[in-house]
């Protein structure tokens, strides 16, 4: 024992700060290899809960979440996810692609509006859903870092049954054409200090079609007050135009007028003078 701690003193001297300092980088990028991907982080959150809990009582709560996991868990599989964590009202899981994050929170609507509407439950189940696309700890049990505290804030931006994602999970959608999603808004995030691009994907058909009218009627008017526009401002041109050369004319004839009158009084002035002489 005492030959182990004299040989383990002598290991301690003999390592100097750089030997330390490179086995720590080594470290740090191995368990950056290993642990550290980028993924796309979803939340979902079962809306009014707390109200449900308070009307209904601790059991009509736990009912809906059954029912909301039966749901949710065969599509996280089906569009390779995994699931992280149930936490009360909600979920956290994650995906190594967007598209199959946007896919499974896409699918899952659809479900849960169908189930909705087919089976009419004394109460809904209406759950929102927060996508964000970023670099993250992943384990065995669980997922670190920033990538997730962004996707639950979005999560916290959507209302209804909306889905609201990040600008770097827009951007990583391999298929763009596939899901429909566009810009939404400007949103303050809570603990962050600048103001992030919330994007939305609308999932129902309908709503696609409507949103799409309603981009293009949107469209059209801009093109309309652009024509009018264009063609106020060729009319006021052309109107400049006149009025300049209405003035350059009054001024040519009023120059004429001096100039013939200057010229009057200067023959008259000269007959004058050629008389007297």
């Amino acid at each position: 024992m005492k030959d182990h701690n004299q040989s383990l003193q002598q290991t301690s001297e003999e390592l100097d700060a750089e030997s330390l300092m490179a086995e720590r980088q080594r470290l740090e990028a191995l368990f950056h290899e290993k642990f550290t991907k980028v993924i796309t982080v979803m939340f979902t959150d079962l809306k009014g809960s707390t109200a449900i809990t308070e009307a209904e009582g601790n059991l009509a709560v736990r009912e809906l979440m059954k029912k909301h996991n039966d749901m949710l868990f065969p599509i996280l599989k089906k569009h390779n996810g995994v699931l992280v964590k149930t936490m009360g009202d909600g979920t956290m899981s994650y995906f190594t692609k967007a598209q199959d994050a946007a896919r499974a929170a896409s699918e899952f609507q659809r479900i849960l509006k169908e189930y909705n509407a087919k089976q009419k439950p004394k109460i809904p189940i209406i759950v929102t859903a927060g996508l964000h696309t970023g670099e993250g700890i992943v384990e065995k049990d669980d997922i670190y870092g920033d990538v997730v505290n962004v996707a639950a804030r979005f999560d916290a931006q959507a209302q209804g049954s909306e889905i609201c994602v990040s600008e770097e999970t827009f951007n990583a959608l391999e298929d763009k054409a596939e899901i429909y999603c566009r810009y939404f808004r400007m949103a303050k995030l809570k603990g962050k200090k600048d103001e992030f691009k919330i994007f939305k994907i609308i999932w129902d058909p309908d709503d696609i079609e409507k949103d799409k009218a309603e981009l293009a009627a949107g469209l059209s008017t801009g093109q309309n007050q652009a024509q009018a526009k264009s063609g106020l401002f060729v009319w006021v041109a052309i109107l400049a135009i006149i009025a300049i050369g209405i003035i350059a004319v009054t001024l040519l004839i009023k120059g004429n007028e001096l100039f013939t009158g200057f010229s009057s009084s200067e023959e008259r002035r000269s007959a004058r003078h050629t008389i007297a002489n």
